[in-house]
């Protein structure tokens, strides 16, 4: 598993990585009920197929990458 911030995910030259990026600005306008803080999402990376026991407690799932093991997730508590 890895864990991009928005910064990085945005840099990254994968582009599914940068599309899950790019989706977290449903979550970011101003205004919005559903508003959440740029550092408190993330891009996570499961392609090597190994989820953490601990993930459903560490990260909300905001949203899936349609084929691809990629997500953009809510941080929960100090990660």
């Amino acid at each position: 598993m890895k864990v991009f911030t928005l910064k990085e995910a945005e840099a990254s030259r994968d582009i599914d990585i940068k599309m899950m990026a790019t989706r977290s600005s449903r979550y970011r306008v101003f205004g919005s009920s559903e508003r959440i803080q740029g550092g408190e999402m993330a891009v996570v990376d499961l392609r090597d197929g190994v989820e953490p026991p601990d993930f459903a407690a560490r990260f909300t799932v905001l949203d899936r990458h349609p084929l691809k093991a990629v997500c953009l997730v809510r941080k929960l508590g100090e990660n």
